[in-house]
């Protein structure tokens, strides 16, 4: 009889958890289809599994704003232990027969049950340090809520049974005369605390520890899909299906023929890997935390987006099955209301009438609920966004948030028609002019003016094509460091050449703000420049364009190798075709771009190059820096938009300022503008320089190494 009631409690309770897996997946599953496989390289995600999932390697990260959060890694390395035991606990209590104790070798049953014991007191300890943080230590920086306390108080209870069960089982044996088994040494202590007993209360002390260790378990698993701890099911299969890709930014070509789809404007537009995402939220905050938007108090949260999709895709499943079984219940009273003859008007079925009633009103409920986005996800959240891609950096579970934020502004720029103004403008600009700035693209070469550069025209095979790029060609700041670059690649011999007027915007700025129709007509005309000009090699100083022309341009034709100038420059100097002198700066600090390192894993080439410059008082590393840099602001369209608030730029500029340093370094034309106001509107431009790492490197033609070498010596003294 005890054998059936568990059987009967574990089937009930396994298909209402089955029942709830399907829910869920039929929402995922009704995302679009990927634009790629998510079962390729097999292996590799197999071991992606292993590390991230059970070894918890990004968990374990600490990085410039976050620490390891080590009970954390306890409680889930040792519930996965546990859940060994559990898992005997209920096959034994279909099966005895199949019990681990009757099949398992000595060898190996003893050492395991050992271990299982051991994390059970683990475990246990790390929750009763879990509560103490969240009520007396930190109660402020980590909030109590209902739902932890129910996740803490189950696992903490599995833990209590788990001792209860075995405790009395032991004591029971001992009262009967046997010996304590050798393997658990915290359930041998509880039963010797527990003891002297009746055979009688021991072994009634056992079935209870039993039946509330498997009740807590089966209410724990049907609860965990409602709770916050759904990530438990979600984070498995997303780092499966992780994009394996080194390009982390992977954003699909958008069909503009589809005129049903431009951009994301519901939760069924995402692809199912985008809404398997939502499931996979751990809460760690990371990517809320390491955000420049919401560091600086505007109306993004990483963390809360994906929970809004997640939100909107379960309401909506919801009220859609909701409707669907209301419309069911209609069809079905109003046939046999025909053959009852009972659908007179004014005569109707008063069940009819309730349920049409019901119906209409889920369908008003529906219609009437906000868009997903510009509605429950508002605007000013998704063009608050720089798209650094601090958030992906972070997360745990490799969800993909900069994607999801440019194909919502994709919608709401294509087919909502909802663009801020200043973006707008710059929209304008680069169709007419083919730059953000709107100046006359006639006028793209006149920063070369005395410097008699190559163009293709007059060098049709060079080794390099220098892509010069917006800021590098029309920005009276940034034309400086353009000219640099053309001073170095002359004194390395570098064999190159220059567009010239037929160069234009890359469309960076139109596809991270959404724009996806002005990029596609902007990449489709410079790859057709690009291949009839039969160019390789294009070396650029601009981290937007170098992704956009390395990333981007694939997906239209256009195959070339793409290296930033700092590559290519820490090469020239490594290979000795490159002699720098002294460094031109003694102290001085490096500024990661986000697009040049998070975005496409550079950050030894820059520090290569400073290295070799030696600045006499070194090179300070900021705080927050390589994987963890603090964006300047400008990216995702940012550097043509109002900001309100504090300004993302000024926060960085503050954080290179308190280092003392007499100049910062930079690898990306916006970098240097947006630093550049910094330092200005902190009155600090006199005291400290913002230079291009190009720049760094012509300056030091002109101060000897040696007198370098002086210095250094005299400071080292």
């Amino acid at each position: 009889m005890t054998t059936f009631i568990f059987v009967v409690l574990l089937a009930t309770s396994f298909t209402f958890f089955a029942r709830t897996v399907w829910i869920f997946g039929r929402a995922v599953a009704s995302g679009a289809r990927e634009p790629r496989p998510r079962l390729d390289q097999l292996p590799a995600r197999l071991a992606s599994v292993g590390i991230y999932f059970f070894g918890q390697k990004k968990v374990a990260e600490e990085g410039a704003l976050h620490r390891t959060s080590k009970h954390h890694l306890l409680i889930f390395w040792g519930f996965l232990l546990i859940t060994i035991g559990t898992a005997d606990l209920l096959v034994s209590g279909v099966v005895p027969a199949l019990a681990m104790k009757r099949w398992m070798p000595e060898l190996l049953f003893r050492p395991l049950t050992t271990a299982i014991d051991v994390f059970n007191l683990i475990v246990l300890t790390m929750v009763i340090w879990a509560v103490i943080r969240r009520t007396l230590v930190r109660p402020r920086l980590i909030p109590w809520s209902l739902d932890a306390g129910l996740i803490l108080g189950a696992i903490g209870s599995l833990m209590v049974t788990h001792f209860l069960h075995h405790g009395y089982h032991i004591a029971g044996e001992l009262a009967r005369g046997g010996p304590a088994p050798a393997g658990m040494p915290i359930s041998n202590l509880v039963a010797g605390w527990l003891a002297p007993l009746s055979i009688a209360v021991a072994d009634r002390g056992a079935a209870v520890g039993y039946w509330l260790h498997i009740l807590v378990l089966l209410t724990f698993l049907n609860y965990l899909p409602y709770s916050k701890h759904i990530h438990l099911l979600g984070a498995l299969p997303n780092i499966f299906a992780r994009n394996l890709s080194q390009r982390t930014l992977d954003l699909p070509r958008l069909d503009l023929e589809d005129e049903n789809q431009w951009g994301v404007g519901r939760y069924d537009q995402f692809s199912w890997k985008s809404l398997l995402d939502t499931y996979a939220c751990t809460e760690c905050a990371r990517c809320s935390n390491y955000c420049p938007a919401y560091g600086t108090g505007k109306n993004l949260s990483p963390m809360q987006l994906v929970h809004d999709i997640r939100y909107e895709m379960l309401d909506r499943v919801a009220l859609a099955d909701a409707i669907a079984e209301t419309r069911a219940q209609v069809d079905g009273l109003a046939e046999y209301a025909a053959r009852s003859g009972l659908d007179q008007p004014g005569h109707e079925h008063p069940d009819l009438l309730a349920a049409r009633a019901e119906l209409a009103a889920l369908e008003a409920r529906s219609a009437g609920m906000p868009r997903l986005t510009g509605g429950r996800i508002a605007e000013d959240t998704l063009w608050a966004c720089t798209t650094c891609g601090a958030c992906q950096e972070v997360c745990p579970v490799f969800i993909e948030h900069p994607m999801k934020i440019i194909q919502m502004r994709q919608n709401l720029v294509l087919e909502q028609e909802k663009v801020p103004g200043e973006l707008a403008r710059a929209f304008k600009n680069i169709e007419r002019q083919s730059n953000p700035w709107g100046i006359a693209n006639d006028k793209r070469l006149d920063w070369a003016e005395g410097l008699d550069v190559p163009t293709i025209e007059d060098h049709p095979d060079p080794e390099y094509l220098l892509w010069v790029g917006c800021a590098g060609a029309f920005d009276a700041r940034i034309i400086k460091q353009t000219r640099a670059m053309v001073a170095v690649l002359r004194a390395a011999k570098v064999d190159f050449a220059v567009l010239g007027h037929q160069e234009g915007c890359t469309g960076d700025p139109a596809r991270r703000a959404g724009n996806e129709m002005l990029f596609q007509m902007l990449a489709e005309q410079n790859v057709e420049t690009l291949n009839a000009t039969g160019v390789k090699k294009v070396v650029t100083s601009c981290p937007h364009c170098l992704h956009t022309l390395r990333h981007d341009y694939p997906q239209f034709g256009g195959d070339f190798e793409v290296v930033h100038h700092t590559q290519l420059l820490s090469h020239l100097i490594a290979s000795g075709k490159l002699a720098v002198g002294g460094s031109p700066v003694e102290r001085v600090t490096y500024h990661d771009s986000c697009y040049l390192g998070r975005w496409n894993h550079e950050f030894d080439a820059p520090r290569d190059i400073l290295a070799a410059l030696a600045p006499a008082g070194g090179v300070t590393e900021l705080t927050r820096s390589k994987r963890h840099g603090f964006c300047c602001g400008a990216g995702g369209g940012r550097m043509f938009m109002e900001e309100h608030g504090e300004r993302v730029n000024f926060n960085r500029t503050d954080e290179i300022l308190a280092t003392g340093v007499d100049a910062v370094a930079v690898g990306c034309p916006f970098c240097n503008i947006m630093i550049t106001d910094g330092v200005k509107q902190r009155n600090q431009d006199e005291q400290v320089k913002v230079l291009d790492l190009a720049e760094l490197v012509a300056q030091s033609f002109d101060v000897p190494a040696s007198a370098l070498a002086r210095k250094k010596k005299a400071a080292d003294a």
